[in-house]
């Protein structure tokens, strides 16, 4: 029952309840890093800090090629990604202290295999995050697409979509060597799955070192990137 309220985001009962208790915590004059704290401790993560970059809200909103600005949600939930994009346009906050001291204490940085341009991008957008993290002495990116490896899940095939229409905003395509492009001189090795290990020219002609891996396979990625780390 929805009340006649609109119903296209939807979660299940365990994201519902992180974001009851989230919100709790918040109004009850708690930060955001301190809200993330309470729910890994209730989730039983234990020898990592995870930390948000920004501690006041920072929405995305994408100007739709039909001239519609959606915030990013009803875009990529509502919309199901499915409209081309004109542009995709940041909140550019300010990072949180705690978010740049622990990137500035940091002897390697990951960025993950997650979108370019709403999900790494949003956090590069933050004042203060490219500047700590050009301070890390090693640096290292992970592809978030497999080329060669493709997959029937509907959930990967709309992260893919979504993927392919944010990066056509800043002229990049859906390929580890033109995504490479987005981390140029920010970023010094760069992962990419052993089936995409042709891309690797032009990972090189990005200024970045390609580094073969498995990127489908958890335990083995985390393998490489704790070698890279020695």
């Amino acid at each position: 029952m929805n009340l006649g309220a609109p119903a296209w985001f939807n979660v299940g009962d365990g994201d519902l309840a992180y974001h009851l208790l989230r919100g709790e915590c918040l109004r009850g004059g708690h930060g955001l890093a301190d809200a993330t704290r309470d729910l890994s401790r209730r989730l039983g993560i234990g020898g990592v800090e995870i930390l948000p970059a920004g501690d006041e809200p920072c929405e995305t909103h994408m100007l739709l090629k039909d001239g519609r600005l959606l915030h990013f949600q009803e875009w990529y939930v509502g919309e199901r990604a499915e409209p081309e994009l004109s542009e995709v346009r940041m909140a550019r906050g300010t990072a949180s202290k705690t978010a740049i001291r622990a990137i500035e204490g940091a002897d390697m940085a990951i960025l993950g295999p997650s979108n370019p341009v709403t999900s790494i991008g949003a956090i590069l957008a933050l004042a203060g995050i490219e500047e700590a993290l050009r301070r890390v002495p090693l640096r290292v990116a992970v592809s978030p697409v497999v080329v060669g490896v493709g997959s029937e899940d509907p959930g990967v095939r709309h992260h893919a979509l979504a993927r392919r229409r944010t990066l056509a905003t800043v002229g990049c395509a859906d390929t580890p060597g033109s995504i490479a492009t987005r981390y140029a001189g920010l970023v010094e090795l760069f992962l990419l799955d052993r089936s995409d290990y042709g891309h690797e020219e032009e990972v090189c002609r990005a200024g970045l070192e390609p580094v073969p891996a498995d990127l489908l396979d958890p335990k083995s990625l985390a393998e490489k990137l704790g070698e890279l780390d020695r």
